[in-house]
């Protein structure tokens, strides 16, 4: 009896060991199997963090690109504002290499797979564009000294022009004043008459009695002169009084002419021909419509601005 008690819980330990030995190997197994897929989900998370740190890479390659090539466009569009106002022409090669690069910003921008060779080209580019903008930029700041000084060449030459015009000016009003001077008119053999009609006889004598006298009778001659203009010449009488004011009788007579840049009164004036040769001018006179006072009379003549001869009479 306690042999087959014996035997059956042999048989029971047996069977227990088989169990545990059992659960073991399915236990090792399930941590096999769990620990063949922890190692295979960490390669496939690394290899997904590797992809996804090499995208976040090639974008921001590509975003930096694209920035670049935006700036460098805007620049472009800024200094080709700057050169066109300098009247600076930019070359086919720099707009090709603009257009080139304006192109490639917008397919990238359009697509989200872009290769590494797309890229390359485009940072090929804008190298290029970056180095002849630089160039022209150079070219642009020479352009500018260069019309800096011209401006300050032209500013000089308008200054020394307008010097010499203004000397030659001065030099021509002083010319004409000269040539002026040298074609004035002198008088010589001038003769101042007071005159007094007898009334017996009816012929005219001298007098300087103011009350006796009726006219001033004046004559002379016109000096040769080969550089005076020849032609007809107004002549100027001028007669003032003992108080120092011109005479004139009422009407049309008397009235003004320019005289050392000024309005001057006279008497009344007549013409006469003048060839450059001497001349006797036929005797003019003149008659005061009221009576005359006693003093000092003096008769002036002028023509073509100066005064060529005078003298003078006084009056009981």
């Amino acid at each position: 009896m306690e042999n087959k008690s014996f035997q059956q819980s042999d048989e029971k330990n047996k069977n227990s060991k088989a169990l545990l030995y059992t659960i073991i190997g399915v236990l090792l197994a399930l941590n096999g199997g769990l620990f063949y897929m922890w190692k295979k989900g960490s390669n496939d998370k690394e290899q997904v963090d590797k992809k996804l740190e090499t995208t976040t890479s090639e974008l921001k390659i590509k975003n930096q690109a694209l920035e670049d090539a935006e700036f460098l466009l805007e620049k472009y569009r800024r200094d080709s504002i700057t050169m066109v106002e300098n009247s600076k022409e930019l070359n086919e090669d720099l707009v090709a290499k603009k257009n080139e690069i304006a192109a490639l910003v917008a397919r990238l921008r359009s697509v989200k797979d872009v290769s590494e060779k797309e890229i390359n080209l485009l940072r090929e580019k804008i190298r290029e564009l970056t180095e002849q903008l630089a160039k022209a930029e150079r070219e642009n700041v020479e352009l500018r000294e260069v019309n800096t000084k011209l401006e300050e060449e032209r500013s000089r030459l308008k200054e020394e022009k307008e010097t010499v015009e203004t000397q030659n000016r001065e030099l021509s009003v002083e010319k004409q004043k000269y040539k002026s001077i040298a074609q004035k008119l002198q008088t010589s053999s001038m003769k101042i008459e007071a005159l007094k009609k007898r009334w017996l006889t009816g012929k005219e004598a001298t007098s300087n009695r103011a009350k006796d006298v009726e006219a001033f009778r004046t004559s002379f001659s016109l000096s040769e002169n080969k550089v005076a203009e020849p032609g007809t010449k107004t002549i100027y009488v001028k007669i003032t009084g003992p108080e120092g004011i011109t005479l004139a009788n009422p009407g049309n007579e008397g009235g003004t002419f320019e005289y050392d840049q000024k309005e001057s009164k006279y008497t009344y004036k007549f013409t006469t021909e003048y060839d450059q040769e001497s001349v006797a001018v036929p005797p003019t006179k003149w008659r005061p419509a009221t009576d005359l006072k006693a003093g000092k009379y003096t008769i002036e003549l002028y023509c073509d601005g100066f005064k060529i001869g005078a003298q003078s009479v006084s009056l009981k």
